[in-house]
């Protein structure tokens, strides 16, 4: 009798860590691409209408290679976004965040923004995955639970550190939530390309469900699930004014008082829930309205980036500094007791948008 055939460890892994670092707005391409063909089209014959449309282009405007449609097509059958029928790929409309996706506007050729009703439905599909959530989001739970909503993950998901180790083997990557005490680890490359660069980079740059800063003793990473971005100007201002407030809440009782960006990322976004571009706003508008009453206390760049070891790690140590287009780094800012915002005041600034980067 012939006996059964196990899969290999590779072929496990291949099939667990599918994720990969992608753009969410050619995933929306692709899919209203293929929405366009009821009968559905063959993975080959989506590539060509893929390269024949320029609908996916590298950052150099040339067509990817091949593996890159490929992923992107594994990337929404995972998401079962897409669904196969025989040989035949097909739009699966049935689902209601896949028919939202299909009502929304998509982003132009080369245009790698995304529309917010976009991002909710993409950040449905991805934490109704198994995958990912077991492999990456259930780590923010405050418990054993697991979330049953992106409204749920952005309200009562806790902060992960993530770092670097060196076990007897190899170089792992250890994920840990201090609340529950949880821990998981990338031991391999592929867990460590799927989830560290993947699903991670989905959830911060792509979906904005967390923002991350890097800690200044011990080189570890903190990720913290953020609240949903406002959409309109008063949403907006709203989110400012309330960081420029608890801001100043902070001040001591002397004619200046001394903080440190590091301190206020941690004290005025990872516990409150806000982006970290919310804070850099707020600080855009102290220095405009008040720009004789804040100092801002530069640091050098080869100094904030001394423990960096690759320029995407640079990257994400430097985004827990101050900085506008035409300023040095700023490590710490000095404001004035006579500083103060009126009750309705509005900042009239617009929030930065995140950077994106990988680490």
């Amino acid at each position: 009798m012939k006996q059964l055939q196990h899969p290999s460890k590779a072929r496990l892994q291949q099939s667990e860590y599918w994720m990969r670092s992608l753009s969410f707005a050619g995933l929306h391409r692709i899919l209203k691409a293929v929405a366009a063909f009821p009968n559905g089209l063959r993975a080959g014959e989506l590539n060509e209408l893929l390269q024949k449309n320029n609908i996916l282009l590298t950052r150099r405007s040339s067509p990817p290679a091949p593996t890159t449609f490929y992923h992107y097509r594994n990337t929404l059958l995972h998401l079962d976004a897409l669904k196969r029928d025989g040989r035949m790929l097909r739009v699966n409309d049935d689902d209601p965040n896949v028919f939202k996706l299909l009502n929304q506007p998509v982003p132009t050729n080369g245009d790698q923004s995304l529309s917010d009703a976009a991002r909710d439905s993409f950040a449905a599909l991805v934490l109704n995955n198994e995958q990912c959530r077991s492999l990456f989001f259930d780590l923010f739970m405050p418990s054993d639970a697991s979330f049953d909503s992106v409204a749920s993950f952005r309200q009562n998901g806790v902060p992960v550190r993530w770092s670097r180790e060196r076990s007897t083997h190899a170089r792992e990557v250890v994920f840990q939530n201090n609340t529950t005490g949880r821990t998981a680890r990338c031991s391999s490359p592929a867990s460590v390309v799927a989830i560290l660069y993947g699903v991670r980079y989905w959830a911060r740059d792509e979906l904005e469900l967390i923002d991350e800063y890097c800690q200044q003793a011990d080189g570890s990473a903190i990720m913290f699930p953020v609240s949903r971005p406002g959409t309109s100007t008063t949403e907006i201002d709203s989110a400012v004014v309330q960081m420029v407030r608890f801001i100043l809440s902070l001040r001591a009782t002397d004619e200046w008082t001394r903080f440190s960006v590091f301190d206020l990322i941690a004290r005025c976004c990872e516990a409150h829930r806000q982006p970290i571009s919310v804070l850099f706003s707020a600080i855009d508008w102290l220095r405009h309205e008040w720009p004789n009453h804040i100092v801002l206390i530069p640091t050098s760049r080869a100094l904030a980036t001394l423990t960096a070891v690759s320029p995407q790690r640079q990257t994400l140590e430097l985004k827990k500094y101050y900085k506008t287009s035409n300023s040095p780094y700023i490590s710490h800012i000095r404001l004035h007791k006579d500083i103060t915002i009126k009750p309705m005041e509005r900042t009239n600034h617009d929030v930065r948008h995140l950077s994106k980067t990988q680490a």
